[in-house]
């Protein structure tokens, strides 16, 4: 073990399980020696110094902000309705402000009055002009966001302060009117924090197992996003362990015929699988290993093979890599924003961008 070791600290469990030895190094990692089970009266308890671990130096130390120039693609002068469902809490409140405030969306707030108002007021926002659907609990508040889509005069909906199967479940059934046959996809877009062109992914947060016809309109999807994020021929690669087809990985394959005929099928992007992460964004690394095309070592957007795979990799560029992750969902009627109360502001905000973007005439 390499580091150097503090001093070591005799302990004894008050809760009678152990005698033993904390040895503690300076990089914040420590072990425990039992020296015995059991319990012994003659034995006197010690203090021991606290042995804090450090956190992991790959994290990113700063924050991000929704990028300018993102917010300044989706603002309008015209900006349409919105529904923030269950709209409750300062986290939605605060998302629906600030996209008001910055030309994205007019935001119609389904929930609880009283709780709305109150909960605005402590965000210092001024209610007044602005539209409020009433619903008590969660599933009112999906029923009635649904029930102003069939209206026509909703551009989107977005998740606010209710369960995420409940929200989803509301949207998916068939009585609703929002699924239109095509499968719906989550795509993030992943925003570097020193700028530059976003790098989207799907799917990362809703299809569990995608078979090879989901991953195929993910594809298409993201070619299309990145389209309207100012790529005139995106460059999408389908991911897997390998840039070779192996048999003992049936993802390669799989990424090789998702590639193939989403080529086929939207001729003004370039498709390339089955490509490793590493050969799909670094122009080194496909050099060094000879990867040739368009798309290696500049994709624009990443197919993964499951939500595992799609989940690790997002947060990875999240929380080490420092980006910002600007998510939702297409295949529906109307864009669909699914983010979570513990996402930063930013985040939320840059969801709701990339969602009136998607709306946009092109």
């Amino acid at each position: 073990m390499s580091g150097a070791a503090r001093p070591a600290v005799n302990y004894y469990d008050s809760n009678l399980v152990s005698v033993g030895l904390f040895i503690g190094f300076d990089d914040g990692r420590s072990f425990f020696v039992n020296f015995l089970d059991g319990y012994d009266d003659n034995i006197m308890e010690t203090s021991i110094e606290s042995f804090n671990a450090k956190p992991s130096g790959f994290l990113a130390s700063t924050a991000m902000a929704c990028p300018p120039d993102l917010l300044t693609i989706a603002s309008s002068s015209n900006p349409r309705p919105f529904v923030f469902v269950r709209a409750i809490g300062a986290s939605t409140l605060q998302t629906a402000w600030d996209a008001a405030k910055a030309g994205l969306v007019l935001p119609i707030l389904v929930g609880e009055p009283e709780i709305i108002g109150n909960d605005a007021a402590a965000i210092g926002w001024n209610l007044s002009g602005v539209e409020i659907i009433p619903a008590t609990g969660e599933r009112e508040a999906i029923d009635q966001a649904i029930a102003l889509f069939s209206t026509g005069r909703v551009a989107g909906l977005a998740k606010g302060q209710l369960h995420t199967d409940v929200f989803m479940g509301g949207i998916v059934d068939n009585t609703a009117g929002i699924r239109t046959g095509n499968r719906l996809v989550h795509i993030f877009a992943m925003l570097p924090p020193a700028g530059g062109r976003p790098l989207l992914i799907s799917d990362a947060a809703v299809n569990v197992a995608p078979d090879i016809d989901t991953r195929v309109e993910a594809a298409l999807y993201i070619a299309e996003m990145s389209r309207r994020l100012g790529q005139p021929r995106p460059r999408i690669a389908v991911l897997s362990a390998t840039e070779s087809v192996l048999t003992a990985v049936p993802s390669s394959g799989e990424a090789a015929e998702i590639a193939s005929r989403a080529a086929t099928l939207d001729l003004q992007a370039e498709f390339a699988g089955p490509l490793s992460f590493d050969l799909a964004i670094s122009p080194e690394a496909a050099a060094i290993k000879g990867a040739v095309g368009q798309v290696s070592g500049m994709a624009d957007g990443l197919v993964v093979p499951d939500i595992v795979s799609g989940n690790i990799l997002f947060k990875s560029l999240v929380w080490v890599g420092g980006g910002l992750a600007a998510g939702v969902v297409l295949g529906g009627a109307i864009p669909i924003v699914l983010t979570s109360r513990s996402d930063p502001s930013a985040a939320r905000l840059a969801s709701l961008a990339l969602a009136v973007i998607y709306n946009q005439e092109i």
